[in-house]
């Protein structure tokens, strides 16, 4: 019984769904990184610029999972999550979608971090700064832009 007990307990874990998401990443699962500076993206190129991939201080990179949303979905996430909450007046330029195989080929993890539903943050960053930029760079030029018009 106790066998059965813990199996179930492993099993929920690992297959919990919140919000229609599994708490384990797929390969191929797209990711949202929103985009609330100019300084991020190019619009004459159509590009994400590695900014929009740099890590604050804790080193925590908030993404949120956009796996089976429609794109007025992933927007009201944008607009709820991210755009309604922040401190200083800024816009919802738009985001830069990235599959979560891109971020574990440069050795990174992605940990779902609910709530909010769907959020996860980009970890396990090297302390060298150099690093840094480079592994940004990397997502960069895999992330796809999409404007919020």
């Amino acid at each position: 019984m106790k066998y059965l007990k813990r199996f179930w307990t492993t099993l929920t874990d690992c297959f919990h769904k919140e919000s229609g998401v599994k708490k384990q990443l797929c390969d191929q699962e797209f990711l949202a990184r929103f985009i609330t500076s100019k300084r991020w993206y190019s619009i004459q190129k159509s590009i994400v610029k590695p900014q929009a991939f740099m890590p604050p201080p804790n080193l925590q990179l908030s993404i949120f999972r956009i796996k089976d949303l429609k794109d007025p979905e992933i927007w009201e996430i944008g607009i709820k999550q991210v755009f309604e909450k922040m401190k200083q007046p800024k816009n919802l330029h738009g985001r830069a979608d990235i599959k979560a195989v891109d971020i574990f080929d440069v050795d990174l993890q992605i940990e779902p971090d609910n709530p909010p539903p769907r959020h996860a943050n980009i970890i396990n960053w090297p302390d060298q700064k150099e690093k840094v930029k480079s592994i940004a760079q990397e997502l960069a030029a895999k992330a796809s832009l999409r404007l919020n018009r």
